[in-house]
């Protein structure tokens, strides 16, 4: 029987990449492994206690790690079934697919079939539990007698909550070779953020148009350092948790892979916000070039469900010179060098200003962070600490705020 799985599992096409898996592969390995009489070999025992081994990282039982694996799987079928629906996919494909899931849950049902003498004291782990996350959209699959009848089901899964990289992580970064999901992500509320009511305004409703389906704007979140530009974008993922928005950042210097990676998540349907912190060019850097293409411009058009959103402390984002303007130098139209460096801010169909931060933002700010870590200090002492700090160190900002009252505890 047990030979049987293995050949079962040889037999997976359209869920085939989930025998990459460490936790599937060490299990194929074990099952590979077996004396033809069925007893353990010690290659099959150590495959075996392998996948153990990489199970207990999951934090899953066999039974949910197996759910979590088809609830996130790309392929074919869950591609189709994001983009396009249920409709969309081949009798041939349909058909392959509900194969491979009887496969699977034939190994759900029973795990004890790669159990090895120590099964007694590892069955706990192969107990199947209530899931976590996404995967408990995925319930109706533990009631099901025939998972090959719940393509419909699986396919409103994947229409709802994407496939892949997507739809494992709401924060994202771009590394050059592709996205890399992030574990743990720092995702502030915008209640954390004091002050700016209008930016605050202005960037939930073009967000709310945008997750909603309608055309919105690219933003840049232009002003002076320390204001909350950053904390501003990165609280979206809790605002909008429900719509399925997705953060992806991108680094100044992966801007070359721009193209790229708007290409890659064209394949997908959830909305997009790509994300770059801190944005500016010197005059000699090119790759300004290469986001104006993206976001207006070029013969491929912006996605409609992908958004840029970037910060900077340069209102025009490529530093400029008076020389640019009326300056002598060696080019001639001088405007043409001005105009093509203003043009990347115009890009930007929304843009929201950050002021210097004021002394009674600034001691808002600081009260609201001491309230938030139960610090009891007296009102005048903590003002004029704050004050004497800021002054001494980085002038007023909710960044200068946060590291004073880090410094409370010390003090």
């Amino acid at each position: 029987m047990l030979t049987d799985l293995n050949y079962q599992l040889s037999c997976l096409t359209v869920y085939r990449s989930l025998l990459q898996d460490p936790v599937m592969s060490a299990l194929r390995s074990s099952l590979e492994n077996l004396q033809p009489t069925g007893d353990q070999s010690l290659a099959a025992s150590d495959a075996f206690h392998s996948m153990v081994h990489r199970l207990l990282q999951t934090g899953l039982s066999f039974g949910d790690h197996l759910l979590d694996l088809i609830s996130h799987d790309d392929n074919p079928f869950s591609r189709n079934c994001e983009l396009y629906g249920l409709d969309s996919c081949s009798a041939a494909l349909q058909q392959v697919t509900a194969r491979d899931l009887r496969i699977l849950q034939d190994l759900y049902v029973n795990p004890s079939m790669v159990a090895v003498p120590e099964w007694q004291e590892l069955q706990p782990l192969f107990d199947s539990q209530e899931p976590a996350g996404s995967n408990s959209l995925l319930t109706w699959l533990r009631q099901s007698e025939d998972w090959g009848q719940e393509l419909s089901s699986l396919a409103d899964h994947y229409r709802k909550h994407s496939r892949g990289m997507i739809s494992r992580y709401r924060a994202l970064s771009w590394e050059g070779e592709g996205l890399q999901g992030l574990e743990h992500p720092d995702l502030p509320r915008m209640s954390d953020l004091i002050g700016y009511e209008s930016q605050k305004e202005q960037i939930l409703a073009n967000t709310r148009q945008f997750v909603e389906g309608f055309p919105a704007n690219n933003i840049l979140l232009y002003g002076s350092r320390g204001t909350g530009k950053s904390t501003m974008v990165k609280s979206l993922i809790h605002e909008f948790w429900d719509w399925g928005l997705r953060l992806v950042e991108v680094g100044r210097d992966q801007l070359v892979y721009l193209p790229q990676l708007v290409d890659t998540l064209s394949d997908y349907r959830l909305p997009v916000i790509i994300f770059i912190d801190d944005l500016s060019f010197e005059a000699y850097e090119t790759g300004y070039k290469g986001l104006k293409a993206v976001m207006e411009g070029s013969l491929q058009r912006q996605p409609q469900h992908i958004l840029i959103y970037a910060t900077s402390n340069r209102r025009h984002l490529v530093k400029e010179f008076f020389a640019d303007r009326s300056g002598p130098g060696e080019e001639i139209h001088t405007q043409d060098t001005l105009q093509e460096k203003l043009s990347l801010s115009d890009r930007f169909g929304l843009t929201l200003t950050f002021p210097p931060t004021q002394q009674q933002l600034y001691l808002q700010i600081v009260e609201h962070m001491v309230q938030e870590q139960g610090i009891e200090m007296d009102a005048e002492l903590l003002r004029r600490r704050a004050l004497e700090w800021e002054r001494a160190h980085h002038g007023r900002s909710g960044r200068t705020a946060r590291q004073f009252v880090n410094s409370l505890r010390r003090l």
